[in-house]
């Protein structure tokens, strides 16, 4: 080709204060070599959709998902729980509390996902699959919010924010006594 996709992955491994080393052998190929920062973390994660946003979830606090049905939403009667297996589970909706401003898709999906032994769900409206994530840390900026541990850089180019599960639990749990309480 031309070049133009190798000028992107020299800037995207740049920006994360790597670099790229490429050795061509006519006629035998070439070797590509990438060096990255240790103090990168690298995780297994699930990419999934909210609107027109792509997040990820750590794939060691996913436990399963689920399809949301319009019986199970009407059932909760605004209260955002569900029984998984005879015990109630609270669940937030990404799309209320990242202000998305987008219609729901019709078929939403909920990831499960668990620390310190407690759960809650995640309501998404896409479940893209899993993804190899490089995390990179917020900036200055964006450090006072909770709900995110970090940011990658999607093979597109875009840019999803890491959700923070504990962060999310606790704000899942924290509902839940709150229903709890109101009766």
């Amino acid at each position: 080709g031309r070049g133009v996709g190798m000028d992107v992955v020299k800037r995207t491994i740049e920006g994360l204060r790597g670099a790229i080393d490429i050795i061509s052998d006519e006629g035998r190929g070439s070797t590509i070599t990438l060096r990255i920062p240790l103090t990168l973390a690298i995780i297994e994660g699930l990419l999934v959709r909210v609107g027109d946003a792509r997040y990820v979830i750590p794939l060691a606090a996913v436990e399963e998902c689920i399809e949301l049905s319009l019986e199970d939403d009407l059932r909760s009667r605004g209260r955002s729980m569900i029984t998984l297996r005879d015990q109630l589970v609270p669940y937030l909706r990404l799309r209320e509390l990242f202000a998305t401003g987008t219609r729901p898709d019709q078929f939403q999906k909920i990831v499960v996902i668990a620390t310190g032994g407690e759960r809650v769900g995640l309501v998404v409206d896409q479940i893209i699959g899993s993804h190899q994530t490089v995390i990179k840390s917020m900036s200055g900026v964006h450090r006072g919010i909770t709900s995110f541990s970090g940011a990658t850089i999607l093979g597109d180019g875009g840019v999803a924010l890491i959700l923070d599960v504990a962060q999310l639990v606790a704000l899942g749990q924290h509902q839940e006594e709150r229903l709890r309480a109101a009766g």
